[in-house]
């Protein structure tokens, strides 16, 4: 049921037959007066009836903050796949993070972290539409972000010594925009590394080069 037409001599008369009806409390309702009839039925001064249409609040409604809502959302998505889900919220400056722990989470995670991010732009065009406002966010699942930083930050270690030792440049896999902020970040203030991205689309590939020196030729 959608919603239901109720009648009643007051706003509030109207209001609680469709809150007993509906079985929730009034404050769980969303309400539309549609007609308000000051005359009633017999023209009888100070007689009146008022028609309201009455639906149940989506859950989302009530959710008092982002996390909250987020939260829900993820959860439904646990129910839909059949996976259990324990979420922390947590914020860092202006970030919010979802930490997520879930048996089977490589379901979620996929093939090199693809179907982890899918979900997380999801749930950031959820949030950007309910609250109308682009937020950042993260979401992790078993702490894969961490280890998949380590792993990046050992694999273009190796990449930037490779590259002073040699005078050559090497590129990294094309990678999300959360891997090449670890990269870009790592060697912000090397004075022996750069690095710069490339490519076009959501993926792009890291650059390592190194520093040439200028003295080289004298």
């Amino acid at each position: 049921m959608d919603f239901i037409e109720v009648e009643g001599k007051t706003y509030e008369e109207a209001v609680s037959k469709a809150s007993a009806e509906l079985r929730v409390e009034a404050k769980d309702l969303e309400i539309d007066v549609t007609e308000v009839d000051t005359k009633g039925v017999l023209g009888i001064l100070g007689s009146k009836k008022v028609k309201i249409t009455a639906r149940i609040k989506d859950k989302t409604d009530s959710y008092d903050t982002i996390g909250e809502f987020g939260t829900n959302f993820l959860t439904q998505i646990a129910h839909f796949i059949d996976l259990d889900f324990h979420i922390k919220v947590t914020q860092h400056e202006e970030r919010i993070i979802y930490l997520i722990q879930c048996d089977h989470g490589d379901v979620l995670i996929g093939k090199e972290g693809e179907t982890l991010e899918a979900l997380q732009y999801i749930l950031k065009l959820a949030i950007a539409k309910r609250y109308k406002q682009s937020l950042k966010l993260t979401i992790d699942i078993n702490g894969y972000r961490e280890k998949r930083k380590q792993d990046l930050t050992a694999m273009v270690k190796q990449l930037a010594d490779e590259a002073k030792k040699t005078g050559n440049s090497f590129k990294t896999d094309p990678l999300n925009p959360y891997e090449r902020r670890i990269i870009h970040t790592l060697f912000k203030y090397s004075k022996t590394i750069t690095t710069k991205s490339e490519g076009e689309g959501h993926t792009k590939q890291v650059i390592i080069s190194p520093v040439k020196n200028k003295n080289a030729r004298r």
